[in-house]
């Protein structure tokens, strides 16, 4: 805990001396390139109103009012100072600034300014973050959008130069996702996060004048911090909040949203001090184009980090090299030689905050840095004045810029910190080398970007990090293996469904299911997967979506992809296979994977046994040359496979397989329609009332042609109801019971879905009343359990017998969310041999599949749930 109390000053320098904190305070030199050089800083309180300032990365658009921006002459303590936001509002209003970035020749500032809250007004109606620009020349403060509605159509944050002049930003505007929702026939709204808290903030770019505005990535949590790296690719930060994974990691795209991938960070979120658990937030460009994080602890209470140097050229987590290179080291160095951490404990050399390296080949950098301090008897001393600092509290942090030298090891005084105040975000007005430009992606598809489309190109589903885990020249090869000899026939892509804000629609919590992990889920569409393992497919285009491998009934049998993915239109993404959760292998990052394990034919030519029309170009996969022999792929609302690849020859192609939700007799998922001609807008949707309910409720009598006699009867609540059809209580078949009445668990679920997917109690008939039976408890070795006191002393009956413990019967759930798989006690009976074969049709097995695998929400659109 960190304590304000009453406080003895001392001049900074002398606390440093004390701290003998390997640091070696100068007096200010004689440098012309400081002298020359301007800084810009965010100086604000640490509490305001009882409230502590709050720099969590789950809540971008946050306000933490008292901030201001400060501009400093040069890098002397005694320079200059104007408070550049100063005239913007009255002088007792409280405003919010933050996210400082420089531009390449060191005249302009950007900045995010959030305007004073606004008293009696909505959540909905505050000001917005706006960005906003300095120009060092002129002196003037304008905001980059100068249309104030135009400004106010969301929160905009986190701005970085490109080379070309246009200005990417972190933004809720979500111009291209609203855009989608109306192409589904949706209300446009700006999508919450996964955490359904705040708005999701996605990159964006835009002409420097404010003008041009488009979104470039599509992901349903946060992406921040965008930095422009030396190359001119994009470096930024992306929750990855999907299913029960949240953490903060780096991902890399071009300028135009393509080539969008995961870089680092995934297998290396306890690598703070002492394991700690950290956030890649935002990254910092040194001097010779290497990057650098501060590790912090999300919502440290000293608001200090652990600066560190990233190999990110050549690692992909902490201890994971990318294939080819050697890491001698973890990729992650400290970046100063003195012992800072981001733990809460005392360390003489002080705290970090954050820093800016002075890109002049010094190895110097400007540092919000505040000494060790700690509390006793009440009063503020220099942790080197103490016996033991750490067994004392540490006092309020006291962060002022710091100019370090890193070759001669020294620190500058530059502004001293004040009493209850953290400055931040120093910014060095310095010119530097621009960026590579990085032109639009010569390799996207005109054609397929006009139906907004573009292509996922997979080269084996079995392929793990560059190694087969099966024989795939006996997969591929029809004389060694049959269609349904194959463990993955199909490929499902899933799209989240964006969540709307409670302004827009106030969705309830039973709307999602018995688990919220996974939200509201629609289905893309399907596709077979070559006997080789590979998959090619026209998928939508900014659409975030996550991939299932299937088996033959439309099962999942891969663990839950716990990524976004998307393309942009006319984009081909590419990757060599899958990824299992305990490989820290690289994946996903073009440049660091290992070779695939499906190099395809080298010299072209036929595979192994395939029909000869089928020519093969050299290193093309079997679903590579399908596309280009037969045209591209489409997601299907079916299971849908025909043999072209077995030689006629050779033995009879494997029978065509379809199993399509037009088969149902019940009503069909929403969307299904939509397949009869692929749209990039195709979605199918699949509620519980109106989609599975109707399952057990069809009709699924055997009649007698002649005589229309019920010969049987497998209609599911025939057997599965507590009341027959004499009307009279029972004790439903295998205490499980599929009617549309409101269940008693859950009012607003119907009981079968309760039933299905819930813990229940075995009930029995007692008199003409269904009641929880009771048996006796045990102990853990089988021993029947007494009621006993307070003392453990049996309690006895009226008749002096002991009183037994009695508990209810436990019966696990049929169905389990997430898991067709894992659901084998409902599919099994529906199998070859099982005591309700062939009672459910193919494709209402597989719709009941589908619908588990995306989460079994009870709706899957906000716009279905019934008003309350």
């Amino acid at each position: 805990m960190i304590t304000t109390t009453r406080l003895s000053f001392f001049v900074v320098t002398l606390l440093l001396v004390a701290c003998k904190a390997d640091i070696s305070v100068q007096d200010e030199p004689v440098d012309p390139v400081v002298q020359e050089i301007a800084l810009a800083f965010v100086e604000r309180p640490l509490v305001v109103d009882d409230q502590p300032f709050d720099s969590g990365l789950q809540d971008p658009a946050s306000f933490n009012p008292g901030a201001r921006l400060i501009l400093k002459q040069n890098a002397f303590a005694e320079s200059a100072e104007t408070d550049l936001t100063a005239e913007l509002f009255d002088g007792d209003q409280l405003y919010d600034v933050k996210d400082l970035t420089a531009s390449p020749d060191g005249l302009t500032l950007l900045f995010a300014l959030r305007a004073p809250e606004l008293a009696n007004t909505p959540d909905e109606l505050q000001p917005k973050w706006d960005l906003w620009r300095y120009d060092v020349l002129s002196k003037t403060l304008q905001p980059v959008i100068s249309d104030p509605q135009q400004a106010q159509r969301g929160h905009d944050i986190s701005p970085a130069f490109l080379p070309d002049g246009r200005i990417v930003f972190s933004s809720t505007r979500q111009t291209r996702s609203r855009q989608i929702l109306l192409d589904e026939f949706k209300p446009q709204y700006t999508a919450l996060d996964e955490n359904l808290a705040t708005p999701a903030f996605n990159l964006h770019v835009m002409n420097a004048d404010g003008s041009g505005i488009e979104q470039l990535s599509v992901n349903l949590s946060h992406d921040l911090h965008p930095v422009v790296l030396d190359d001119g690719l994009i470096l930024y930060s992306r929750w990855d909040n999907h299913g029960n994974r949240s953490m903060f990691n780096w991902y890399r795209m071009r300028p135009d949203g393509s080539e969008n991938q995961l870089v680092y960070g995934w297998h290396s979120h306890n690598s703070g001090a002492e394991q700690s658990r950290v956030e890649f937030g935002k990254a910092v460009v040194l001097q010779d184009g290497s990057i650098s994080l501060a590790l912090a602890t999300t919502g440290a209470e000293y608001y200090n980090s652990w600066p560190q140097q990233v190999a990110l050229a050549i690692a992909s987590d902490n201890e994971q090299p990318l294939y080819g290179e050697v890491l001698n080291l973890p990729a992650q160095t400290p970046l100063f030689p003195w012992a800072f951490d981001n733990t809460s404990r005392p360390e003489r050399a002080g705290a970090i905050n954050s820093y800016a390296p002075l890109k002049d080949n010094s190895g110097r950098y400007l540092v919000s840095w505040s000494p060790c301090r700690v509390v006793q008897n009440d009063t503020v001393y220099s942790c080197a004045q103490v016996a033991d600092a750490d067994e004392l509290e540490l006092a309020a942090p006291l962060y002022g810029l710091w100019l370090f030298n890193t070759v001669q090891q020294t620190q500058v005084p530059v502004r001293p910190g004040r009493e209850g105040m953290l400055v931040s975000e120093p910014t060095v007005l310095q010119a530097y080398t621009e960026p590579a430009f990085v032109p639009p992606n010569p390799g996207l598809n005109a054609g397929l970007a006009a139906e907004n489309a573009g292509i996922v190109d997979i080269r084996s589903v079995y392929d793990f990090a560059g190694v087969a885990g099966v024989n795939l020249a006996q997969l591929a090869d029809p004389l060694q293996s049959t269609a349904a000899q194959r463990p993955v026939r199909y490929l499902r892509l899933v799209r989240g469904v964006p969540q709307p804000p409670e302004e827009v629609l106030d969705v309830p919590a039973f709307a999602f299911g018995v688990s919220r992990l996974q939200l509201m889920r629609e289905i893309l569409g399907m596709v077979p997967v070559a006997p080789d393992g590979s998959v090619r497919v026209k998928v939508p285009a900014n659409v975030p979506f996550n991939l299932a491998l299937l088996n033959a009934q439309g099962q999942a049998v891969s663990p839950l992809h716990q990524q976004w993915l998307s393309v942009r239109p006319g984009e081909t993404l590419s990757c060599n296979g899958c990824h299992s959760a305990q490989s820290t292998a690289p994946h996903g990052r073009s440049s660091g994977e290992a070779p695939s394990a499906n190099p395809g034919l080298s010299d072209g030519g036929n595979f192994s046994n395939t029909n000869p029309l089928l020519i093969a170009q050299p290193g093309e996969t079997m679903a590579q040359m399908a596309a280009r022999l037969n045209g591209e792929a489409e997601l299907e609302q079916a299971l849908h496979y025909i043999d072209i690849w077995t030689d006629p020859a050779k033995r009879s192609p494997d029978p065509t397989e379809l199993i399509s939700l037009q088969q149902l007799t019940t009503t069909a998922p929403v969307g299904t329609e939509c397949y009869t001609q692929w749209l990039a807008s195709c979605r199918l949707r699949i509620d519980y009332p109106s989609h599975i309910q109707p399952l057990w409720l069809a009709d699924r009598r055997q009649l007698d042609p002649v005589t229309n006699e019920v010969l049987a009867d497998h209609s599911c609540v025939s057997c599965h109801s507590r009341v027959d059809a004499d009307g009279n209580t029972r004790v439903p078949v295998a205490q499980l019971e599929l009617d549309a009445e409101p269940s008693d668990v859950q009012a607003q679920h119907l009981r079968s879905y309760r039933e299905l997917l819930s813990a229940d109690n075995e009930q029995e008939l007692v008199g003409d009343v269904l009641v929880d039976r009771m048996v006796q408890a045990t102990d853990a070795n089988g021993n029947p359990l007494f009621v006993t006191d307070a003392d453990g002393n049996l309690v006895l009956d009226d008749d002096g017998n002991p009183i037994p413990v009695m508990v209810p019967v436990a019966v696990a759930p049929a169905l389990r969310a997430n898991s067709a798989v894992a659901s084998s006690a409902f599919f099994s009976r529906f199998a070859a041999g099982g005591s309700h074969q062939q009672y459910l049709s193919a494709a209402e097995l597989m719709l009941v599949a589908a619908w588990l695998d995306i989460g079994a929400q009870y709706y899957n659109s906000p716009f279905a749930v019934p008003e309350q």
